[in-house]
């Protein structure tokens, strides 16, 4: 049966994808000096680079297994008839996903590239293509909903938006299902032991008020 895409992972899912994040070293904190500053204006303390999964087989491979499992869930086995991977970080998750999934590919780019219908994407499709948005990750998710316009421009039905990660703290984002959050990262963290205990204190203290936290730390305030 098909489930609302709002509806969250199973928390073992959810757990073991952080896990990965964790292990894999992808999880960067700065306790003190300059915070990080997303490109939609936020500050923060953490910088999750999903990017670095990539090169690890193991890990890039079970991560796949678990987007695939929560896309099921999610979107059902006949939600959508290609993948849309988004400009750049996504492409390499994206066109793992479509290949085992024998589905088409298409990637969703951040600037036009032309003047027809598909100029903000490369790939093709037919008008009407059910079609899953796939990303990395989302802050407050306004990127994905540029994304988003840009394929229903190019006249995709869009069925739905996928991620890895949504950090779950930023006000305004659309509706998004994601595989795990910044609140799973902080839990396994805690519980295994997988950042310092200064690190974890940073996180924590940013995601209890986020908009503060970056609006005191040079950042937008939401």
């Amino acid at each position: 049966m098909t489930t609302s895409p709002d509806n969250p992972p199973a928390p073992p899912a959810a757990n073991e994808a952080a896990k990965i994040i964790l292990s894999g070293g992808a999880v960067h904190v700065r306790t003190d000096g300059d915070p990080f500053f997303f490109s939609s204006g936020w500050a923060s303390p953490v910088f999750i680079d999903l990017k670095r999964l990539i090169s690890a087989p193991a890990a890039r491979s079970r991560l796949i297994d678990l987007m695939l499992g929560h896309i099921h869930r999610a979107y059902g086995g006949d939600g959508f008839s290609q993948i849309a991977g988004c400009e750049l970080a996504a492409v390499p998750f994206a066109t793992v996903a479509a290949d085992r999934l024998d589905l088409p590919l298409v990637i969703a780019l951040k600037q036009a590239r032309g003047f027809d219908r598909l100029s903000q994407c490369e790939g093709t499709f037919d008008a009407g293509t059910k079609t899953l948005l796939v990303d990395d990750l989302t802050t407050d998710g306004k990127t994905k909903a540029n994304f988003k316009a840009a394929l229903e421009r190019a006249q995709a039905d869009v069925v739905g938006i996928f991620v890895i990660l949504n950090y779950e703290i930023f006000p305004a984002a659309p509706e998004i299902s994601a595989l795990t959050t910044l609140a799973d990262i902080i839990t396994v963290a805690a519980a295994d032991g997988l950042l310092t205990d200064a690190a974890l204190h940073g996180i924590k203290s940013f995601a209890d008020d986020a908009p503060r936290w970056s609006r005191m730390h040079g950042g937008i305030g939401g």
